[in-house]
């Protein structure tokens, strides 16, 4: 975490803007872009001084030093000429009296804080709740927002958790983002496999392209539902979600499932016979 502090922008970094630098020795904490002294960031209370330095990207430790038992500061890289034809001078003592509240420790390295826990301790699950709470626009809450939950306590091999996971947070390589880092493809290659129509993107690929939606339509059969609406990603999910709930769709599902275990042990069908081809007509493939 102190390697993400000395490279990466302060307020878009979900690390940084959750954490609090201790600073011991000043070797490894950032000076203008963490929250460190007195869970400021220097770089947004002091924005004009920050732009007029000639030391960012710096260590507190670049900045000072200890002297006698005692850390004395520099100049901070700020000209004073340009603090003075900026009229910045009042910001520059505010700056000054706000580091000398400073006390560090020379024996000790510094160490890092997560404030989004009560105890500071900072966790994989925690940072992944507040980064997808950045990242994954879910939009005004409601029932959709609890689709990657659901996900994740399916009973379902982790490789299928993995791919819905990346599904509905559109992070899967179709030929629009594919494109979007730079992998180039001739133009007839990024076209749907299945209809043709331009630039392959998720929601065509899974929802709208009406090879898929054939599909669609051959799995409500075999559950005895094709009332659905949404052709959205989260969405359907979650209304088919609900319908798997349902008690009749459930016992429709047995039924067939159980008929179709019995003839094939009974040897009744012909021996070809998959679950898929039953479904759709279980009369055909009685003997």
């Amino acid at each position: 975490m102190l390697k993400v502090g000395i490279s990466s922008a302060y307020h878009i970094d979900p690390f940084l803007e959750n954490s609090c630098f201790i600073v011991g020795n000043g070797f490894n904490t950032p000076f203008w872009e963490v929250c460190w002294l007195n869970d400021v960031c220097l770089s947004e209370a002091f924005p004009e001084l920050f732009e007029i330095s000639l030391l960012k990207n710096v260590s507190v430790a670049v900045m000072g030093g200890w002297s006698d038992g005692v850390w004395k500061w520099g100049d901070l890289g700020i000209p004073m000429m340009e603090v003075v034809e900026a009229g910045l001078l009042s910001k520059l003592l505010s700056l000054r009296n706000l580091l000398e509240t400073f006390v560090g420790s020379n024996s000790e390295k510094d160490s890092v804080c997560w404030n989004i826990e009560t105890d500071k301790i900072f966790s994989v699950a925690s940072c992944y709740r507040r980064y997808a709470s950045r990242r994954i626009p879910f939009g005004p809450i409601n029932r959709n927002d609890e689709a990657l939950e659901k996900i994740w306590k399916m009973e379902i091999p982790f490789k299928i958790k993995a791919f819905a996971w990346r599904l509905f947070v559109n992070r899967l390589p179709t030929k629009d983002l594919l494109k979007v880092r730079g992998i180039s493809f001739p133009t007839s290659n990024l076209n749907c496999i299945f209809c043709g129509v331009h630039l392959e993107d998720r929601d065509h690929l899974f929802f709208k392209c009406h090879v898929i939606k054939l599909v669609w339509k051959d799995i409500g059969e075999w559950v005895d539902y094709s009332g659905w609406k949404e052709d959205d990603c989260i969405p359907l999910f979650m209304e088919w979600y609900a319908v798997s709930r349902l008690k009749s769709i459930k016992e429709v599902w047995k039924i067939k499932f159980l008929m179709w275990r019995w003839s094939l042990f009974g040897d009744i069908t012909h021996s070809n016979c998959n679950f898929y081809d039953f479904c759709k007509d279980p009369l055909s493939f009685l003997s």
